[in-house]
């Protein structure tokens, strides 16, 4: 496909209000639907658009193959919009690939397009959870994590503050950023890191909120979020100093007690197939897993 001259065009951040505008139309509950996510990664995995009135979709790139995210769009449009975008791969002689479906949507997908195939990407399931249980760390399964934030309030009484992620601050979140773990040399970590600071620089753009944590007036963890869907909040990155006991407990309960109280989700992304990750994801409690499905036309 020559994206040059085919229909979808380049996103740029000046497609951020678009992009959010269509997000809300969808309402999906799924992570890499998500605008953080979009903008995080929009350097490693490029993102170009179709516009209509009715839908929008989203071109991304993966190993080297074209693919198209679930339309953004309100239910009734969803039909039109996977057939456009059949179209566009047919007339580009291009192999029609879709990836981040969730069930619902995959098989409204597979019913419309005759010849395909899901297959679920196991590593991509998102964790799910009540938000009350980690706005409170209340319950027996979250025991280990209330002694890890108990331990931190102790440890650290009157010397802890909070504040939003404004345009006067993010530099020095900056510059923690640029401190923190510093001898990572994980191709995947060095542009997670380079996304991290792509979105601090888009704060005030992007409809998210960040919240900071200080130790004696020393940023010492930062958490930024978003809504996913109109009942779901999304953590997308999470930093914090790996010495201080209970750091990332005391930042999570301090972020989700500030922003969305509306929301009664909270959806905390996949495990990227780490079993460490994996084992830290399931010891809180998911009420549900998202599982996500790439969708292929058989050959």
């Amino acid at each position: 496909m020559d994206l040059n001259d085919a229909d979808f065009i380049p996103v740029t951040t000046k497609d951020i209000a678009l992009v959010q505008q269509y997000l809300l139309k969808a309402d999906y509950e799924e992570s890499n639907h998500n605008i953080v996510n979009f903008f995080q990664w929009i350097k490693q995995y490029p993102l170009w658009k179709f516009t209509h009135d009715h839908y929008l979709l989203l071109l991304g790139v993966h190993k080297g193959k074209f693919f198209t995210y679930m339309p953004l769009c309100e239910p009734q449009y969803f039909d039109e919009a996977i057939l456009k975008a059949q179209s566009i791969f047919s007339y580009y002689q291009t192999p029609f690939e879709l990836s981040c479906f969730t069930q619902k949507e995959k098989d409204k997908a597979i019913a419309l397009l005759p010849n395909t195939v899901a297959i679920m990407e196991c590593e991509a399931s998102d964790y799910v959870y009540d938000v009350d249980k980690l706005r409170t760390l209340s319950g027996g399964k979250l025991q280990k994590r209330r002694n890890h934030y108990n331990a931190f309030l102790r440890a650290n009484h009157g010397r802890i503050t909070t504040e939003e992620i404004t345009l006067d601050n993010k530099d020095e979140v900056k510059a923690f950023l640029s401190q923190w773990k510093t001898d990572e040399t994980a191709e995947y970590f060095i542009y997670e890191k380079e996304g991290v600071f792509g979105i601090l620089d888009l704060i005030g753009q992007l409809p998210c909120k960040g919240l900071l944590l200080r130790i004696d007036h020393e940023i010492k963890a930062f958490l930024i979020g978003s809504k996913t869907s109109s009942r779901m909040a999304q953590i997308n990155i999470e930093k914090g100093d790996p010495s201080i006991r209970g750091i990332y407990q005391a930042i999570e309960v301090a972020y989700l007690n500030a922003f969305y109280p509306e929301a009664t989700l909270v959806n905390r992304e996949d495990d990227m197939g780490l079993e460490s990750l994996r084992q830290a994801k399931r010891a809180l409690d998911p009420l549900t897993m998202i599982e996500k499905y790439r969708i292929k036309e058989q050959t």
